[in-house]
Order: C-alpha cells, then sequence, then structure tokens
C-alpha cells in the first residue's frame, strides 16, 4: 500500500515527528541506532521525523519501546513540541 503525500506536512505530523526528534537525540541516538533498537528501518524513523510519514500505533510502539520512555513522555515532547513553535 502506498504511503500517504504530504504536500506540505500537516504541522501535527511535523509536531509529532520534532518530539520523536527530540527524545532520540536526548538519549544520544542516531537514527540508525533507534531503527535498529526498535526493530524498523532507518528510512521509517526519517519519515515519522520530518513528517512525512503519518505512523500507525504499532509503529509508534515500537519507536518508543526502542527509545526506553513511555506515550507519556512522548505526550510532554509533543507539547513541548508546540511551545517551541508558539514562542
Amino acid at each position: 500500500m502506498p504511503r500517504a503525500r504530504h504536500d506540505p506536512p500537516p504541522p501535527e505530523l511535523l509536531r509529532l515527528g520534532k518530539a520523536l526528534r527530540a527524545l532520540r537525540r536526548g538519549k544520544g541516538l542516531k537514527q540508525i541506532e533507534l531503527a535498529t533498537a526498535a526493530g524498523v528501518s532507518e528510512s521509517q524513523v526519517s519519515d515519522v521525523e520530518r513528517g512525512r510519514n503519518n505512523p500507525g500505533w504499532l509503529l509508534i510502539c515500537r519507536l518508543l519501546d526502542g527509545l526506553g520512555v513511555s506515550l507519556a513522555d512522548l505526550a510532554e515532547a509533543y507539547e513541548m513540541a508546540g511551545s517551541d513553535e508558539a514562542g
């Protein structure tokens, strides 16, 4: 199934990507390291971080597991990413 293309990506996807990137960088991981830990491809990590892919629940769970963080941590990072845009 082809993935959805958004030109430009919706702001919510950009914000989610920014939040995941912040969590990954906070752990000192490269995209390939997160991909390996999560059992996904590096391109999937990159696409999510750039807002180019609307990830499903399974991919989000795998990324969170790979990062060793909770959904609450992602929600907090998502809020922080939004406050960065407002300021």
